[in-house]
């Protein structure tokens, strides 16, 4: 069987080539992608398909369905035009099903420079065709498709891109931007929490393990530090081994008093025995799953004649639909604030934000390692969104 050589800008002008001299049924060999030499400075590509007479059998090369699709398309009654963005993302569609297939019959064999070269411009090839498909799609979407690479989804990635397409740019840079604003205007912070005048309760609840004991530690050492404040802590998390202990540690080094509670009863008691500017609430995790496995809510609920904050603590690791399941499980002890905690842990830091979307908590502290007192900063609405989009 005696093949020819095709060629085209792209798959679908080398495989009209085809169709027009060989025939709709003709037989394919092969498909590559070719690259001009890069150093004339002309990088141009180009589709060369190896084709041969059917000989009246019936095609059976990798191509062959879609071609003799389209003969058969041009029999057919004119159909209602399709948009040209709709007309892009088929084309590009099919470009990439035919770059995986060529892809996927090339038999391994070690790769050489040129072959490497080769590689890489079908991969270049590739990253165009799925960069077009992504222009294709309207700015809602994209932003969409930004918001979930951030870790934000669902009803919040929809209300942040919301308006997207009004009179905006469809570039990743322009849409990015804006999010950013979208993101500074949706969520509220309130920096300098422990700065208050008068006495004052900060108490830090939260799952096992999320960083309550040390963002407290970190405060109590910023409150003596650096603004000379007396400084209590009350601990009620007496579950977790060592946790007394490193308790005990921080107070000889900072010089707080401390308290254990074991129950309300005790927590009243210790209340009674702190007088300090800043009293601090260290919790265990949520551990049941009815208000009496958890009395943490009727502890706080005691406190009288001084400001009570209560800080949700989560790490910023979580994905969206986890931090909304345990945002309702510290409902009962009425949170008022957020920390966001183990930054320097997460690839994406989106989720956390839908728990102050459902609850319309602002972000009080954002914690970025485990040091004490240095890896704690305020939350303003710069740190916000460059802890969210800066990952």
């Amino acid at each position: 069987m005696e093949y020819q050589t095709f060629r085209g800008a792209d798959v679908k002008e080398a495989l009209s080539a085809v169709k027009a001299a060989l025939g709709p049924n003709a037989m394919i060999g092969s498909t590559r992608f070719v690259s001009s030499d890069q150093s004339s400075g002309l990088n141009q590509s180009y589709v060369e398909v190896l084709a041969a007479q059917p000989n009246g059998r019936a095609t059976t090369g990798p191509f062959s369905r879609g071609v003799h699709q389209a003969s058969l398309g041009e029999r057919k009654v004119a159909r209602k035009p399709q948009s040209r963005a709709r007309r892009q993302v088929e084309h590009t569609a099919k470009g990439i099903s035919e770059l995986e297939r060529e892809i996927g019959e090339q038999p391994y064999r070690p790769r050489g420079q040129n072959d490497l070269a080769s590689l890489e411009q079908e991969l270049m090839t590739l990253k165009a065709m799925l960069q077009d498909l992504h222009d294709a799609r309207p700015p809602k979407e994209q932003a969409q498709a930004l918001l979930a690479g951030l870790g934000i989804e669902g009803a919040l990635a929809k209300e942040l891109a919301g308006g997207a397409g009004r009179g905006r740019k469809k570039d990743d840079s322009s849409l990015k931007d804006w999010l950013r604003g979208q993101v500074a205007r949706r969520f509220s912070v309130s920096p300098g929490l422990i700065n208050a005048p008068g006495k004052q309760v900060v108490a830090c609840v939260g799952p096992t393990g999320v960083g309550k004991t040390t963002t407290l530690a970190k405060l109590a050492a910023r409150a003596r530090l650096d603004l000379g404040k007396s400084v209590g802590v009350i601990s009620l998390d007496t579950f977790r081994v060592g946790a007394i202990e490193q308790w005990q540690r921080y107070a000889d080094l900072m010089g707080l008093q401390t308290a254990i509670a074991h129950n309300p009863d005790s927590f009243r008691h210790a209340l009674q025995q702190i007088n300090s500017d800043l009293l601090l609430i260290d919790t265990p995790g949520h551990v049941g799953k009815t208000a009496s496995d958890w009395p943490i809510a009727r502890c706080l609920e005691s406190i009288t004649g001084r400001r009570l904050d209560t800080l949700l603590v989560l790490p910023a690791w979580l994905r969206a639909h986890d931090v909304e399941s345990v945002t309702r499980d510290y409902d009962g002890a009425r949170p008022t604030g957020l920390v966001a905690t183990k930054l320097d842990e997460a690839n994406r830091a989106g989720g956390v934000l839908h728990s102050a979307a459902v609850r319309d908590l602002p972000f009080t502290y954002l914690c970025n390692g485990p040091r004490v007192p240095e890896d704690i900063s305020d939350a303003t609405h710069d740190a916000l969104v460059s802890a969210v989009f800066d990952r």
